[in-house]
């Protein structure tokens, strides 16, 4: 009797949800190699006439995650890492995947894809040397094939994910700072930076005090 009381509750329960059209994705996440991933952001990308929203929300444990109360409807699913080089830029739209009355709890495979450079630094007050807060770093391809600029940073420390093979100006500033623009010692002439798939670069950035009247 118990074990069909159970039963009854489980159905109960699934029907509750599938008249309200709503559902859950799970799943796993495996980087290029087919590796679990472990603290990747898990994010729904929504489609809407001209283009695609996200939301990133939901974080790996050993690989797993499960994404409850999603509405029917198809979504693409992707992951991010952006200390990794895993980027909303290099991983969305994701993998497709539709939620429905005929399959409420698809379970699902994200496999990354090959992720960016990753540029990572830390920005100090160059008259006293204490850590910058409300970093905002920023670059721009010189041939205008690519753009972007990262959250705001407020300990000091920064992890950007940078388009790999392009000529980058790469600025950092914060508020009450004069802007730091990257400039290769060995072209000197010429200030831009350039990274590889996966290559890892680290900065350490002093930033002047903008003059104050």
């Amino acid at each position: 009797m118990r074990g069909n009381w159970l039963l009854a509750v489980v159905v109960c329960v699934t029907s509750l949800a599938t008249a309200q059209n709503i559902g859950r994705i799970t799943g796993t996440v495996l980087d290029e190699h087919g590796q679990v991933v472990e603290d990747a952001t898990v994010c729904l990308s929504f489609p809407h006439e001209g283009g695609a929203s996200s939301v990133c929300r939901i974080f790996t444990d050993h690989g797993q995650f499960q994404i409850l109360k999603v509405e029917f409807g198809t979504y693409g699913v992707f992951a991010i890492k952006e200390s990794e080089g895993y980027s909303i830029n290099n991983q969305s739209p994701g993998l497709k995947v539709t939620v429905s009355a005929a399959n409420p709890s698809p379970e699902v495979t994200v496999r990354l894809r090959l992720g960016g450079a990753v540029l990572s630094g830390t920005v100090r007050d160059k008259s006293n040397g204490k850590p910058v807060k409300g970093i905002l770093v920023q670059y721009l391809d010189v041939d205008g094939k690519a753009s972007g600029s990262s959250p705001l940073y407020t300990d000091g420390e920064f992890h950007v994910t940078l388009p790999p093979e392009c000529d980058l100006v790469v600025v950092v500033s914060a508020n009450g700072y004069k802007g730091w623009v990257y400039t290769d010692p060995l072209s000197p002439t010429r200030p831009v930076m350039r990274m590889g798939a996966g290559e890892r670069k680290q900065l350490d950035i002093q930033l002047e005090p903008s003059s104050r009247e």
